[in-house]
This record gives structure tokens, C-alpha cells and sequence, in this order.
């Protein structure tokens, strides 16, 4: 299973995800972000992942 992405639970992604992320950020502000700062921001990537997933579930299951 090399190379799979595997989510032990909802919305938990792998570390790359969040990377991408993080890295973007530093770059636009040009310095490393705070312990805090990367927690919130991971949290803030799950929760606008999971509304993009209700989202699609939504189109998805419409009548």
C-alpha cells in the first residue's frame, strides 16, 4: 500500500496536506508560524474541508 493515503478518521489528512498549507502561509508572511498558529490552521483546513464535503454530499443527493 505504498503511496496510499490512508485517513484514520474524518477529516484527519495526511501530513503533506497541512504542509502545503503551512508552507503557503510562512511564504506569504514570510516567517515560520507559531506552534498556535499551525494548530489553527489545521483546524480551520479540516473544517473547510468538511464543509466542502457537505457541500458536495448536498449537489450529490439533491432531489
Amino acid at each position: 500500500m505504498e503511496g496510499d493515503v490512508i485517513m484514520n478518521h474524518p477529516f484527519e489528512y495526511p501530513e503533506i496536506f497541512y504542509n502545503e498549507v503551512i508552507h503557503y502561509l510562512e511564504s506569504r508572511w514570510e516567517r515560520r508560524l507559531t506552534n498556535h498558529e499551525r494548530h489553527v490552521l489545521i483546524e480551520g483546513y479540516r473544517y473547510g474541508r468538511m464543509i466542502e464535503a457537505e457541500a458536495e454530499l448536498k449537489i450529490l443527493y439533491a432531489d
